[in-house]
C-alpha cells in the first residue's frame, strides 16, 4: 500500500472512530448510564467496505517462506488482508525477516459459509507439509473469519497443527466463556461471562449444540488469544444493545493494546531469529 493510499486509509479509520463517538449523548449522566452508552455504540456499515490491499505479493505468498501470517477477513470486507489485522501484520513482516501474509480467498458473505477459505487454508497448510518442511503458521480470524479457523483448526491434524504457532481471533462470534484462551483488550486472560452471539442462537432450543470451537488441548496450549472488546455485542451479545454492527466490533484495528500483545504473541510464538 502506497504512502498516499495509507495515510487516505488511516484518515478513513479515524473518520469512522469519530463517527462511533457520540459525547454529547455522555453529557449529564450517571456513571452507569455512561457505561451502557458505550457499550452500546453503533457503527457504520461502509467501514467494512474500505480499500482493502495485500502485503505481500500473492505469487511471493503461496511459495515457501520461514513463516505464512493466514489472515481471515469479516463478513463484508472486501478480499485482502482485514482492517483489523493489517497493522499487526504489517508490524511483524516489518521486523521479523522472512515471512510473508497470505489473505484467505473465500467470499465472507452474508450466508456465514467458509467452507472454501476452510479448503483454502487447509490447501496452503498440507501443501506446506510436502513442500516446505519447517515452514510455520501464524492464523488470523476476525468475525467469520474466526468461524473459518476455529473450523480448520479443528480438521488439522497433529502435524499441522505443530506447524501453526500462534492464532489471534477478534469478534469471535462463537465465543465461549472460561476458555483459557479468551482475553480482554490488554490481552490478560478474561474471566466474563461473555457469549458469542451465534453460539447463543445454536443453543437456544438446545443448551447441548455443538458450535466451532478449540479443542481442550489447543486451548490450553498457550497458542490462541481470542479478544472480546468492550462494546463487541458479537462476541458478548447484549440483548439490549439494538445496534445492527456494534462499534466495538469494528474498533480491533485501531486499538493499541490489541495490536501490540497479539504481536508480541505472534512474535514469540514463532520463534523468529530476531528482529532486524
Amino acid at each position: 500500500m502506497g504512502p498516499t493510499l495509507r495515510l487516505s486509509f488511516l484518515a478513513l479509520l479515524a473518520t469512522c472512530a469519530l463517527a462511533f463517538a457520540r459525547p454529547s449523548a455522555l453529557l449529564n449522566t450517571s456513571a452507569t448510564e455512561v457505561l451502557n452508552e458505550f457499550e452500546c455504540r453503533c457503527g457504520i456499515s461502509q467501514f467494512l467496505t474500505l480499500p482493502h490491499a495485500n502485503i505481500t505479493a500473492r505469487e511471493k505468498a503461496m511459495g515457501c517462506s520461514s513463516y505464512k501470517l493466514i489472515d481471515a477477513r469479516g463478513t463484508a470486507e472486501p478480499q485482502g488482508v482485514s482492517t483489523m489485522f493489517y497493522p499487526m501484520i504489517e508490524n511483524i513482516l516489518a521486523n521479523v525477516s522472512g515471512g510473508v501474509s497470505l489473505p484467505v480467498e473465500y467470499p465472507a458473505g452474508a450466508a456465514q459459509n467458509t467452507s472454501t477459505g476452510e479448503n483454502f487454508v487447509m490447501d496452503i497448510i498440507n501443501e506446506g507439509l510436502r513442500r516446505c518442511p519447517g515452514q510455520k503458521y501464524a492464523l488470523f480470524g476476525y468475525s467469520q473469519g474466526a468461524t473459518l479457523m476455529l473450523k480448520v483448526i479443528s480438521q488439522l491434524n497433529s502435524s499441522a497443527l505443530h506447524l501453526v504457532k500462534s492464532v489471534i481471533l477478534v469478534g469471535n462470534p462463537y465465543r465461549i466463556p472460561g476458555k483459557m484462551s479468551c482475553v480482554n483488550e490488554t490481552g490478560q486472560r478474561d474471566y466474563s461471562d461473555s457469549v458469542g452471539m451465534f453460539t447463543l442462537s445454536a443453543r437456544a432450543g438446545n443448551k447441548n449444540a455443538t458450535v466451532p470451537q478449540l479443542w481442550n488441548e489447543v486451548d490450553h496450549s498457550g497458542k490462541v488469544l481470542d479478544y472480546c472488546l468492550t462494546g463487541d455485542g458479537v462476541c458478548s451479545y447484549d440483548p439490549a444493545c439494538s445496534c445492527q454492527i456494534p462499534a466495538g466490533h469494528l474498533s480491533y484495528g485501531l486499538i493499541d493494546t490489541v495490536q501490540t500483545t497479539a504481536f508480541e504473541h505472534v512474535i514469540s510464538r514463532i520463534n523468529a531469529s530476531g528482529y532486524k
